[in-house]
């Protein structure tokens, strides 16, 4: 495996040293250069330790919260996952190479493209994208093992919990008071337990403004 010498920097750099970072984790971001997930416009900043805004208060997440979600997810190689609102698709393939299915809803289609092209560049083939509203999730494609959820909410609608396996987790990252922390939800039965992850900070999305509220 050919290894980008400016991806190695970020990972060892930004990456590999996260309390509870795990060998695979690493191998996998090691194995995945970052300037192919990024615009055009962008790939000169691809190792920056920052995250990237976008039009329509869309994010590039950064290389170390992209890490944090996956590790804190700890998907298994027989689950799946629905992530809601892809971007660039560089959580995407990271997941991908870990859960058996990942089934991603992006409302805007120039980056469903743009995720598929670095998809297919990358000979990832258990990624499926659906072009729609990502405010509902996907409930055709339901129950998940894993939810994630790439943009701050201000609320965590019921309906995306209810889209859970037994066992399944939610990560969404909630703005309360102006300050933003990623959360876990996991389904127990009809019952969800709710554990603070850590504090980042990321404009909310327009599709999940809606007082449609389950919260914690």
């Amino acid at each position: 495996m050919e290894i980008n010498a400016d991806n190695l920097r970020m990972v060892n750099g930004q990456i590999k040293p996260i309390n509870g970072m795990t060998e695979k984790l690493v191998s996998i971001f090691n194995s995945l250069d970052r300037e192919g997930f990024m615009p055009e416009e962008l790939k000169h900043s691809a190792y920056v330790e920052k995250n990237f805004a976008l039009s329509n208060h869309r994010v590039i997440l950064k290389p170390e919260l992209v890490a944090k979600i996956a590790m804190h997810l700890d998907l298994k190689e027989n689950e799946n996952a629905l992530i809601l609102g892809s971007t660039t698709g560089y959580l995407t393939a990271v997941l991908s190479l870990i859960a058996e299915t990942i089934i991603v809803v992006e409302e805007d289609d120039s980056y469903i493209k743009s995720s598929e092209l670095a998809t297919k560049k990358n000979n990832l083939n258990n990624v499926i994208y659906i072009n729609k509203s990502i405010s509902n999730g996907c409930i055709e494609q339901s129950p998940f093992n894993a939810i994630i959820i790439e943009g701050a909410l201000d609320h965590v609608p019921q309906k995306l919990l209810d889209q859970l396996e037994n066992g399944g987790r939610l990560i969404g990252i909630l703005s309360e008071n102006g300050l933003c922390n990623a959360k876990m939800f996991t389904r127990k039965e009809t019952m969800f337990h709710c554990e603070q992850l850590f504090p980042c900070s990321l404009p909310v999305l327009p599709s999940f403004k809606e007082k449609n509220i389950f919260s914690f």
